[in-house]
């Protein structure tokens, strides 16, 4: 079954059933592009979603499924890794935007001293360090809540 879409299969049981994207958005708590989406196959539900939805549609959730289907065989595997490397790239990106910023500054007021330039940079990468800081903890907790729920916990 390598060819099996559950994007397909779910739009074709829906339209079956008569159901409408906004009322399995609806079911879903979710809006209708995040559920059309589903649908187009751009993003994997995860098993809460997939459960919820055959709950809806009144078929078991097997049904959605292909029969070899396997939430540990998905990116979950990985899921410390995407962790990590995900915090990673939030430093990298923080630390270059808030590094962009003070060259604009730098521009923008006409700055030309080394030394000032300098200490325009290490102010800005301090913010972005205190941003880091900030933001890091609530976005882990987003990422760590986002990968129990594809788990189904």
């Amino acid at each position: 079954m390598e060819n099996f879409n559950f994007g397909e299969n779910l739009r074709q049981i829906r339209v079956q059933k008569g159901v409408s994207q906004d009322a399995m958005g609806v079911k879903l708590d979710i809006n209708q592009t995040k559920y059309s989406r589903i649908e187009r196959s751009e993003c994997v539900p995860s098993k809460t979603y997939v459960d919820q939805a055959a709950e809806y549609l009144s078929i078991p959730a097997l049904d959605l499924l292909p029969p070899d289907w396997d939430y540990s065989k998905t990116l979950l595997i990985f899921r410390p890794s995407l962790c990590r490397a995900a915090i990673y790239a939030y430093r990298v990106i923080l630390a270059v935007a808030f590094f962009d910023m003070a060259r604009g500054f730098c521009d923008g007021a006409e700055i030309t001293a080394t030394s000032s330039k300098i200490a325009a940079v290490i102010f800005f990468e301090g913010l972005a360090v205190a941003f880091m800081y900030y933001t890091e903890k609530p976005l882990a907790n987003r990422m760590r809540r986002f990968f129990k729920r594809a788990r189904g916990k």
